[in-house]
C-alpha cells in the first residue's frame, strides 16, 4: 500500500483579514468609481451581482440588479421555457437613460442579463434557447467546476455560441482557474463551500478560505487577462471590498439579497414580522428539483440517495432592492477610498491586508454594546418619516 502524506496549508478567510488603510485623494466617497469588468469583453456600473439561486434571482431581481448598473443571472431550477421567458422579460424591460442613467446595457440600449445552465442532460438545448431569447453571459452553474464535464461543456458552449459570454466555475484554486480559461471561460467564479446556506465543508470537507481562493485564482486569471468573480462568504459591505481588494472584479450575492422585494424566495409572515424564504431546491437538489416541477414522482430511494450540501433557510425581510444597494456601493467606495484608490482596478494595485488576531477580531465589532443593555431606538423610521413629510 502506497501513501502520500497530504500537504498542508494556510488559507485567509474575510474575518481573518482587515484592510490597511492608505493615504486618498478622494474627497468623499462618491469620488471613487465603481465600474468594472464582468467578462472579458462585458463592463458594468457597479461590481455586484445577483445569484443563480431559485432563492435569489428571477426575472424581477435581475431587471433591478441591471438598472442599478449591475448583474442579475436567472437560476437554472425551471424548465428553460420558463427560465428563457425570464431572460426576454428582463430584455425587453424598459430602462430609459434619464430614469436609469448607470443601467448595464447592452450594445442595442437593453438590459444585460445572465442565466445559468449545467453540464448533463439538456444543457446545450437550455443554452440555445436562452441565447435566442438574449442572454448576455451564460454561466456554468456546477458546485465543483473543477472538472472534466465543465471544460467540455464550455468547449461546446464556446463553439456553439461564440458571441456570448461565458463565465464558469465554481473554483478554488490557480490551476482550476487556468483550466477553466484554456477552455473558453471569459470570467471565473471562485468558491467551494463558503456560501450562507452552504454545507460543502461540513459535508465533503472540501474547499479553500475565501480570500486565500481568491487571491489564488484571480493571479492565476491576471495571465489571460480575465476577470473573477467572488462568490459566496460575504456577510458585509466590508467583505465586498476585502474581495475586491483580493483580486476579484465583481462580487456575487445569494444570502445577502435574498431579502428584498425583488428576490425569487417567498414572502412569508410571522408573528408579525416578514421573512424570505427557501422553497425546498436545497433539500431535493438539481436533478429532483425539475423532477417535481414536471410532475414526476420521488422515490424514497432517490430521496435517501441525494447528499444535500445545504440547508433551507430564512432571511430578514428587507424592503427594496434600490435601498439595499445603495447602503452596499456606499460601504464598498468608503472601503475603496481607504486603500488610498479611486476605483477598482487601483484597488488591485495598492490594497495591503494585515492578519487579525482572535483578539483583534473581537475588536472590529461595535463592543460597548455589550457592555450596557441596548434600548434600540428607532432613528432611522423617525428620521425617513421627517424626509418623507418635508
Amino acid at each position: 500500500m502506497s501513501f502520500r502524506k497530504p500537504r498542508v496549508r494556510s488559507g485567509l478567510s474575510f474575518d481573518d483579514v482587515l484592510l490597511v488603510p492608505q493615504r486618498t485623494r478622494a474627497h468623499s466617497r462618491r469620488d471613487v468609481e465603481l465600474s468594472t469588468r464582468l467578462t472579458t469583453d462585458i463592463t458594468l456600473g457597479m461590481p455586484l451581482l445577483s445569484a443563480n439561486t431559485p432563492w435569489c434571482t428571477g426575472a424581477e431581481m435581475a431587471v433591478g440588479m441591471a438598472r442599478a448598473g449591475g448583474c442579475g443571472f436567472v437560476h437554472r431550477m425551471q424548465p428553460v421555457e420558463e427560465q428563457a421567458r425570464q431572460v426576454a422579460e428582463v430584455k425587453n424591460t424598459p430602462a430609459d437613460e434619464t430614469s436609469f442613467p448607470g443601467a448595464s446595457r447592452d450594445g442595442w440600449g437593453r438590459l444585460r442579463v445572465g442565466a445559468a445552465v449545467g453540464v448533463r442532460d439538456e444543457f446545450l438545448e437550455r443554452a440555445r434557447q436562452l441565447v435566442d431569447a438574449g442572454v448576455d453571459v451564460l454561466v456554468i452553474d456546477i458546485a465543483h467546476g473543477h472538472s472534466t464535464q465543465t471544460l467540455a461543456a464550455l468547449e461546446k458552449l464556446r463553439e456553439n455560441h461564440p458571441d456570448v459570454g461565458l463565465m464558469a466555475g465554481n473554483v478554488a484554486t490557480a490551476e482550476g482557474t487556468r483550466d477553466l480559461v484554456e477552455a473558453g471561460a471569459q470570467a471565473v467564479k471562485v468558491g467551494i463551500g463558503p456560501g450562507g446556506i452552504c454545507t460543502t465543508r461540513q459535508v465533503a470537507g472540501a474547499g479553500v478560505p475565501q480570500i486565500t481562493a481568491i487571491m489564488d485564482c484571480a493571479e492565476a486569471a491576471a495571465e489571460f487577462d480575465v476577470p473573477v468573480v467572488a462568490d459566496g462568504g460575504v456577510r458585509s459591505s466590508g467583505d465586498m471590498v476585502k474581495a475586491l481588494a483580493a483580486g476579484a472584479s465583481s462580487v456575487m450575492l445569494g444570502s445577502m439579497l435574498a431579502g428584498v422585494d425583488e428576490s425569487a424566495a417567498l414572502l412569508v409572515e410571522q408573528d408579525g414580522a416578514k421573512y424570505k424564504v427557501t422553497t425546498g431546491f436545497v433539500t431535493l437538489g438539481v436533478p429532483l428539483t425539475l423532477k417535481r416541477q414536471r410532475g414526476e414522482r420521488i422515490t424514497r430511494r432517490e430521496l435517501e440517495e441525494y447528499v444535500p450540501e445545504g440547508v433551507e433557510a430564512s432571511f430578514d425581510y428587507l424592503g427594496g432592492l434600490d435601498t439595499v444597494l445603495t447602503q452596499y456601493t456606499g460601504g464598498i467606495r468608503s472601503g475603496v477610498s481607504y486603500s488610498g484608490a479611486l476605483d477598482i482596478a487601483e484597488l488591485h494595485g495598492k490594497a495591503e491586508f494585515t492578519r487579525v488576531t482572535p483578539a483583534g477580531l473581537g475588536e472590529n465589532r461595535p463592543h460597548a454594546v455589550e457592555r450596557t443593555r441596548q434600548v434600540h431606538p428607532d432613528y432611522r423610521s423617525d428620521f425617513l418619516a421627517e424626509a418623507t413629510s418635508s
